[in-house]
């Protein structure tokens, strides 16, 4: 990461000289150079299958969970930023063994997947997973899951698809609220961060407000109280726009922003909300 806050402060720097604001693209919150793995680690076991998705210009590369429960719900979990699937096999398992099926690919041009990494490409491809998956799984509940900046891909394939619930974890509400916050956790100025703005596919990409407010689907909603990543009062003004007659919020103290999805609060709001869509006796 310290390459992209590198160029932030370049460009910063620059704008202030100009005096002009300086539009900031979605790309370049991704990490460089991206994070990557080793094939040779992409491999199964009892438990785990590899699954692999052939794309225009991509292969997305990712695990599925099995769980023991029969006809179990279906969990597609959208990664934050900089996570791999080889470096966070603790964090599915721990998900699957709640009772879902969880299925989860690197990103294209991250970890396992090849391709060149581009967030609104991103959006697209997780539409794809939707409708691979659902494909192979025909009639099973599908619930997305998305975590930090999966939050937006999670949200956005609610937005598109009839998901069957959504499970969101440190959740950005929308470029404009979270752009200074997020170039101030980072070591950015005040005057530094007031000359960068989001570009135009910054907005749409991280619209959660708007995302979440096309779907009516059963919504759990997890946040940190110290998250300064991403404060809890987006991921309530997100929750604020949710239609959906099921939806709860769980606010989790003293938790900072990595943290969200692997509480023992948060593991257990997610097995609660996953029972209501496990088959009856």
């Amino acid at each position: 990461m310290r390459r992209f806050f590198a160029a932030l402060l370049l460009v910063s720097t620059y704008s202030l000289a100009q005096s002009n604001l300086r539009a900031i693209p979605a790309n370049l919150l991704i990490p460089q150079p991206p994070p990557s793995a080793p094939l040779a680690d992409w491999t199964g076991s009892a438990t785990r299958a590899i699954n692999s998705i052939p794309l225009p210009g991509a292969t997305l590369r990712g695990w599925e969970y099995t769980s023991s429960a029969p006809n179990a719900p279906v969990i597609l979990f959208f990664n934050g930023n900089g996570m791999t699937v080889d470096r966070s096999d603790a964090l599915y398992r721990s998900i699957s063994a709640l009772g879902g099926d969880l299925w989860v690919y690197d990103y294209r041009g991250i970890g396992f997947s090849s391709g060149s990494p581009d967030v609104m490409t991103f959006r697209q491809d997780a539409l794809r997973i939707y409708d691979a998956v659902s494909a192979a799984r025909p009639g099973r509940p599908i619930i997305v899951y998305g975590f930090s900046l999966g939050t937006a891909m999670a949200s956005y394939v609610a937005s598109q698809r009839k998901v069957s619930g959504i499970i969101l974890a440190g959740t950005i509400a929308s470029a404009t609220e979270e752009f200074p916050v997020y170039t101030h956790a980072h070591g950015l100025s005040a005057e530094m961060a007031a000359v960068l703005i989001p570009a135009p596919d910054s907005i749409e990409a991280f619209n959660e407000v708007g995302n979440v407010a096309r779907s009516t689907a059963p919504l759990l909603m997890l946040h940190g109280e110290a998250d300064t990543l991403v404060p809890i009062s987006q991921g309530r003004e997100v929750f604020a726009a949710s239609s959906s007659t099921q939806k709860k919020f769980v606010s989790l103290p003293g938790v900072v922003h990595n943290q969200t999805p692997v509480t023992p609060q948060s593991i257990g709001a997610v097995a609660e909300f996953l029972a209501s869509f496990q088959p009856a006796h």
